[in-house]
This record gives structure tokens, sequence and C-alpha cells, in this order.
């Protein structure tokens, strides 16, 4: 009995908890709580996620969206305090803005076992302008520290009643209950497509609803040719609603894509819409379909035919060139020297290329479209190809804000060789890592379109050559020599564009622990189509460990891999390297006189299913040299997440192998 009433009221608890979560009203027993229920870890906590979507129609504005927000943290430790400024988009579109209204806030602490509150005040809440088509509003939250529950509330008015945010249902923190209602009216038909691993039950239903409204029509009796009138608008509402409790965190491992495209979220797509006494309009668009309405922008497929404004440029600087590989090498470094890039993407030339062209600065579409249509000119076989970003996450289905970047491709045989001149440090068949996202959308002259491959197929290689001597006392002396090809060359040269040759060394030197490097030199830097080389000498104390009448030594010396960056029990979401690489590492030790070697680690290769990779490690002596050939290689870039288990259990092996010791021991 007393177990029956006990289950009595805990459902009668969770159903109270459930149903009065009202703005305002934080409990004591939230603000006592100091960790999380399921994840003690939890810097902070979600505790409660409201939205709610409706749409109003106004006579002059015609259909408006609202979206209501309640949010309400709880804050665990320090590393939540990022949590006390909450933000929220606000996107423009042909000088139709969203905006922000309704805010209040309120931070709750618990002092001398007292309630307190402070309010959210003006000074608290910011509008930024983040570019030309969208804004930013942030709400900081007063007197937060560790402990504190925060709770939020604001409105959205948008007039762009065709575009939604993805909802979301995962963070990086947990959440304890979420709910989610949309009330769309019969009018709108909506596509939805689910993201992420984690199960979201989403539900449909039906009501009816009835608005008041005013419109202008013709009326014989007056001398006006027009008049206001006032009615009555019946119709019904498809409502979707999600109600979910205790979501995990989405926990970021390394070589993650990007981490939303795998958080659990839904998104709805504006399908097509019939308005009262309107023709209906079909949305719905394939990859195809998106590839052809892109083309006819203004600002894309316009700028494509546009040649005057370069051609005397293009003639000299091609004047005596027959080879197609030489036009491309010489148009590429042309537009690649002389534009820079304003950090700006888009698929479209957002000023125009002339403009562009005369500035010598301007946004990827800009000077990539400008690439394009000058390899055009030229005689190449050269088309545009639709990217979106890293940041921008992988369209998983069809629309024009699945793109947000364009490079270009030159078809040879069955290859397209990509280039994307925003990127001082690349060459043709180079792309910077912010573009290397799966597939693109390559897009001819005739409107036809189809998926070009953006992951590198060739292996990116780093080689580290080292000759080495160890002291009696344990202190390592030697040269390095470090060779770096493909994407690894461009990120290095990207890194020592924004850092000087000082800073750098002293990096390495913190890097490695403390080693003393001289006579540095840098080869190729401003060579992208030869691989980088950097020497140095070094030295290193303590690389030797001394106990007894043994030294303990490294083979790996300072190059050995420390830690797996894979510690998930179970990870959800593909592995993503961006592209397929080879390390490969080659140590040559003297011992120090009056040793010997007593004993070196096994030899050993771990390859991964399928030949998706290979470790080796192999190790051999002679006289008082050892010599380390040790090798990872990754050839493919995208790991499903079937594969977790053995990366894991190959990074594993590699750690443990890397950091065996060589015994030594005295004559």
């Amino acid at each position: 009995m007393k177990t029956k009433l006990l289950i009595i009221f805990l459902i009668g608890f969770q159903i109270t908890y459930s149903n009065d979560i009202k703005f305002g009203k934080v409990s004591k027993a939230e603000l006592e709580e100091t960790q999380h229920s399921k994840e003690a870890d939890a810097s902070a906590a979600i505790l409660y996620k409201k939205e709610r979507v409706t749409y109003n129609y106004g006579a002059d504005e015609g259909w408006a969206m609202l979206k209501e927000v309640h949010l309400r943290v709880k804050i665990y430790k320090k590393e939540g305090l990022d949590w006390a400024t909450i933000s929220a988009p606000l996107y423009i579109s042909n000088g139709d803005e969203e905006t922000v209204s309704g805010v209040k806030g309120y931070t709750f602490n618990l002092v001398d076992g007292k309630v307190t509150e402070e309010k959210l005040k003006k000074d608290g809440i910011f509008i930024e302008e983040v570019n030309k088509y969208r804004r930013k509003a942030s709400f900081t939250l007063p007197e937060v520290k560790v402990g504190s529950v925060i709770d939020l509330t604001y409105t959205v008015k948008s007039p762009l009643f065709w575009h939604m945010d993805d909802f979301w249902f995962q963070y990086a923190i947990p959440v304890n209950k979420v709910h989610l209602r949309l009330d769309i009216p019969q009018y709108f038909v909506f596509k939805r497509y689910t993201k992420g691993f984690y199960p979201i039950q989403l539900n449909q239903t039906r009501e009816n609803r009835q608005i008041n409204i005013s419109y202008r029509a013709q009326d014989d009796t007056r001398s006006v040719a027009y008049s206001r009138h006032t009615g009555t608008l019946d119709f019904y509402e498809n409502v979707y609603e999600v109600n979910a409790t205790d979501l995990p965190s989405l926990v970021e491992e390394e070589y993650t894509n990007n981490i939303d495209n795998y958080r659990a979220a839904i998104k709805f797509e504006l399908a097509s819409t019939q308005f009262p006494n309107r023709p209906y309009k079909n949305y719905s668009l394939s990859w195809e379909d998106v590839a052809k309405s892109i083309y006819q922008y203004d600002s894309f497929g316009n700028e494509l035919r546009k040649t005057n404004y370069y051609k005397d440029d293009i003639d000299q600087l091609l004047s005596g060139v027959t080879e197609k590989e030489e036009k491309i090498q010489r148009i590429f470094a042309f537009v690649q020297f002389k534009m820079n890039w304003n950090n700006f993407y888009g698929v479209g030339a957002s000023d125009g290329v002339k403009k562009a062209y005369k500035e010598g600065s301007g946004n990827v579409g800009a000077i990539n479209l400008m690439l394009t249509s000058m390899l055009r000119y030229a005689g190449i076989k050269a088309n545009p190809i639709l990217v979106s970003t890293k940041s921008n996450g992988i369209p998983l289905y069809p629309t024009s804000d699945g793109f947000n970047y364009v490079i270009a491709g030159v078809e040879v045989l069955n290859d397209v060789i990509l280039l994307d001149a925003t990127e001082k440090n690349a060459y043709p068949g180079i792309l910077p890592e912010r573009a290397l996202n799966w597939m693109g959308r390559l897009i001819r002259e005739d409107g036809s379109s189809t998926q070009a491959q953006l992951i590198p197929k060739e292996l990116s290689k780093e080689l580290h050559y080292v000759n080495a001597t160890i002291l009696a006392d344990g202190t390592v002396e030697g040269k390095t020599r470090n060779q770096y090809t493909k994407q690894f060359a461009l990120s290095f040269r990207d890194h020592m564009d924004d850092t000087d040759e000082e800073s750098y060394l002293d990096e390495m030197e913190n890097q490695l622990g403390e080693m003393e490097v001289d006579n540095y030199e840098l080869k190729n830097k401003k060579t992208p189509t030869k691989p980088v080389v950097e020497t140095c000498t070094f030295s290193k104390e303590n690389q030797g460990e001394i106990i007894g009448n043994k030294m303990y030594i490294s083979p790996m010396l300072f190059l050995g891999q420390k830690h797996n960056p894979f510690k998930m029990d179970k990870r959800e979401y593909p592995v993503d390297f961006s592209f397929p690489r080879q390390k490969k590492y080659m140590v040559s030790i003297t011992v120090p006189e009056g040793y010997q070697i007593e004993s070196i680690p096994e030899n050993t290769v771990v390859q991964l299913p399928g030949n998706a990779g290979k470790f080796s490690y192999r190790i051999v002596t002679k006289g008082n040299q050892i010599n380390v050939n040790a090798t990872t290689e990754l050839n493919t870039a995208f790991f499903p997440t079937e594969y977790y288990d053995a990366l894991k259990e190959y990074y594993k092996n590699l750690v443990q192998k890397h950091s065996e010791k060589v015994v030594l021991s005295k004559i």
C-alpha cells in the first residue's frame, strides 16, 4: 500500500511540475540543487524550454509569425556561466526585419536560505548588426553565479512568415523538459525534417480558428472607389507539438564536422501556399531546381556573363600561352593575388564583379564567379560549384539556404579540379578546410547540374625526420626536418601568415616541453605548389629518465602522440578528419657512450576495417643506433559511427606504442 501511495505521489508530483512551469516562479528546490540528477558533470542544465509559434494577419502588413520563447537555466559550475548571456538571431530580407519584444528576465539566487531575484534591465539587452541579412539580440542576465537559476522570456515578430530556424532539442548541456508548439494556418504547407540521433516525437492535430480582418473593397454606394470593411475569417490550423523530457547533452568530441548536423532538431521548410482567392504556389524544390534558381540570380548568372572589365588584362596575361594547364595556373594566380577576400560568404557577387575587380576586394561569390568567368573566356570548361561550408552544415534537403559559398570547378576527363581564389595559400586542387564539406553542386551553362565531390582523394602528408643523440645526463640534441604537403601545407602556411617567426618558435618550444630551438629555416613558404619544409637544431633536457644504472627513453622523443582523441563510450555521430592523411616519423637516435641497448618495444601493425587506415611501428637497432619508423595513415576522411570502436582502439594502440620506452643499461 505504501509503495502504491509513493508511486501515486511521484506521478502526481511530475504532472504538477510539468504543468506548473510559469515564468518568474522558481522553486527553492531548483536553487538548492548542486548537480544535475542524470549528468553529474554538467556545468549547467536547461530546466525548461518552451517555444510557441503562431500566425497573425494584419490588413496592411499581411501575415506575420510570432515566436514566444521561455527559457529557464540552472548554473552548476563556473564553466556554465556563459549561459548568463542568451542570444536570438533576427533576420532581414528585402527591407522586412524581424523584431524582438516582450523581453523579461530574472536571475534567482539563494542567499542565507532565502530566494532573491534580480531583474533584467534595459542595459542588459543588446541588438547588434551581424551583416546586412542578420542582426543578433543578446540578453545578459544580472548577478549570475554558480547556483543561480535564470528565467527569460521574449517574443520575436517576423514578417518573414516563410522562414523558421531549426528548433533545437539538444545542447551542450542536458535539457530537463522542452515543449514546442506551432499553430500553422491551413494556407501554409510545411515539410518537416528531423535531424540528429536522439528520437523526437512530433504530434500533429487540427484546430479551428476565427480571426477578425479588415480589408478594402469597392463600394458603389459611396463616392469613393474603395472603402475599408471588416469581417471574420474561419479556417483550420495544423498544430504540431513536441513534449520531451530528459534529453542528454550533446558532447562534442574531436574530429566533428559541425555538431549542429547531429543535434536533435526539427526543421520546418515551406512547401506551398494556398491563400483565399489566390493561385496555389509550390515552393518544393529538387537540388536541380535549387541550382537553376540560383543560376538565375542577378548576382550569379548575370555576373558570370560579364567579360569586358577584365578582357584586356586576361588577353595580355595569356599572350602566347597555349597549354590549358598553364592557362588555369596563370588565371588562378592572377585572381588570387589581385583580389582580397573581405571574409564574407555568399553564392552571389554581393556588390557585383566589376566593382570588386576595380577595388581589388569582394566576397566569396564575387571572387570565384570572376575566376570562373575568366577561365571560360580562356576556353577552359569551367563551372561554378555551390558549397555549404562546414559552419553552415550539411544540406540534408533541397533548399537555396543550403548553400552559402561558391568555388570554381574545371572538368577534366572524369575528374573536376576544384579552385578557390579567396585563399592566398591554395592552388588548383586544394581548398580551404571551410569548404571541405562532403558534396557541392556543379552548375553548367545549360542549366544542368550534378554533384561534385569536395573531399580530396589523395593523401596529405606530414613527414618528420629526426637525427638525435642522447647524452649521458638524459639530454637529447639533434636536427629535425619537417615536411608538409597539400592540406597540411595549406594549414601550416595560413598559421605562419598569422604569426611571426619568433612567436612561432616560442610556441613550438612550449608545445614540445621547453625545448630549445636554433638555426631555424623555412623553405617554400610562398610557393604553394611545393611542400613546406622546415629545419632546425634542438636541445631538450630530461628526455632520458635515469634510474640507477638504467636509462629509459622514448624512441619517439617529443613526437609521440600522448592522448586518444576518442574518449566517449559511444559516439552517435560520424568522425570527420576533413581529408585523407598520412603522418610519418623517422627517428634515428645515437645511444650515449657507456650505455648499451637492453630492450626495445615490439614492432606492430594495426589495420582499420576495409583498408580505411593503418598504423605501423617498426624499430630496429644496429650497434649504438636506434631507428624508428612510425606511420599513421587514414585513407578516407569520413568514418560512419560503426567505425567508432575500431578508431578508438586504433588510437589506443597508437598512443600506447608511442609511449613505450627503450631501456638502456650501463656497460
